[in-house]
């Protein structure tokens, strides 16, 4: 009998917590569904009327949410631009890493994945600037910085794990750290976008000096 009883509140406690559990779950979708709408109403607002032109009250409408609301997920119309474009610059990557050429070099895979990089950013130079102005030197205590952790860790890995390959196959020095070489690459192409966004460079002149850079740089991990 006690041990029926045990089994019974054992029982009822389960379909407690999980009746519990139920609203945290619809809160959570409902948060993400928001968030959802945010990111597309920034996109779109952005696209169409340029981000300097757009306000935050304009995406709040747009996403059908109260300006309050909007500000417990981006502090500023700058983090939400960090916001849309993370995203879609994440899935970029990965497409260009996952998109390889079959036994292609080092320099061609890594002219693969900054051409793709170069494609997206010509899509909407406007908005590629403005970008690139919030994060060069995101401000302290800002989301900005967690989006763009979430980024890099995609480039430097998929940069990273094109030199493990090469170092299996031997063409590579072994004693390199992977990921400091992939912080090295990204660094010399991040220059060259600051050039041309800058309107230091133009597109081809990017593109014809990245290649030459990378492979001095390729040059010094060459297994010999």
């Amino acid at each position: 009998m006690e041990r029926k009883e045990k089994r019974t509140s054992v029982a009822h406690a389960g379909a407690e917590n999980k009746h519990e559990s139920a609203p945290t779950g619809r809160r959570e979708r409902n948060k993400q569904e928001k968030l959802a709408r945010i990111v597309e109403a920034a996109k779109e607002l952005f696209g169409t009327k340029g981000f300097a032109e757009t306000t935050t009250q304009e995406i709040a409408e747009k996403a059908d949410i109260g300006t309050g609301t909007l500000f417990l997920y981006a502090k500023s119309k700058e983090d939400l631009l960090v916001m849309v474009f993370k995203d879609e610059m994440i899935a970029t990557s990965q497409a260009a890493f996952g998109k390889q050429p079959a036994g292609s070099s080092l320099i061609d895979q890594l002219m693969h994945v900054f051409d793709t990089m170069i494609v997206y950013h010509a899509q909407d130079l406007d908005l590629a600037k403005a970008l690139i102005r919030e994060i060069t030197v995101p401000p302290e205590n800002s989301s900005r910085r967690s989006d763009l952790q979430a980024l890099m860790q995609v480039i430097y890995g998929g940069i990273a794990d094109l030199v493990i390959a090469g170092q299996k196959t031997g063409k590579l020095r072994q004693d390199i750290d992977p990921l400091l070489v992939a912080e090295s690459f990204f660094a010399i192409y991040y220059i060259g976008l600051l050039g041309w966004l800058g309107g230091l460079a133009t597109r081809r002149q990017f593109i014809n000096r990245l290649r030459p850079r990378l492979e001095c740089a390729i040059e010094g991990i060459v297994a010999h």
